[in-house]
């Protein structure tokens, strides 16, 4: 598996996620694109939880995803006590699609 979060990052990158996704208000998107995707158009492929275990502001998930039309991507959130609610219910509604 992979040594931290860097790490599975880059794997996935040299897996052909090369894009980064973000959570705006209702949606995630690509900046790099300039592309905002509907939940229904995405799906996860993969991921990797990272605890670190010495600090709760180091806890995070690293997300490949793939649009219908083929863009791959990574999505990076943190997780446990700082997590966003709205971020975390998006990432829910694709979880619940696989």
């Amino acid at each position: 598996m992979y040594k931290d979060l860097a790490d599975a990052v880059e794997s996935m990158k040299e897996k052909g996620f090369t894009h980064t996704y973000k959570i705006s208000e209702n949606a995630i998107t690509c900046q790099e694109l300039e592309r905002e995707f509907d939940i229904e158009n995405l799906s996860i492929v993969d991921s990797y939880s990272h605890d670190s275990g010495t600090d709760p502001g180091s806890e995070s998930t690293v997300y490949s995803i793939e649009s219908n039309d083929g863009v791959k991507g990574t999505l990076v959130l943190g997780f446990g006590m700082y997590s966003d609610p709205n971020k975390a219910k998006l990432i829910d509604q694709l979880l619940k699609k696989g």
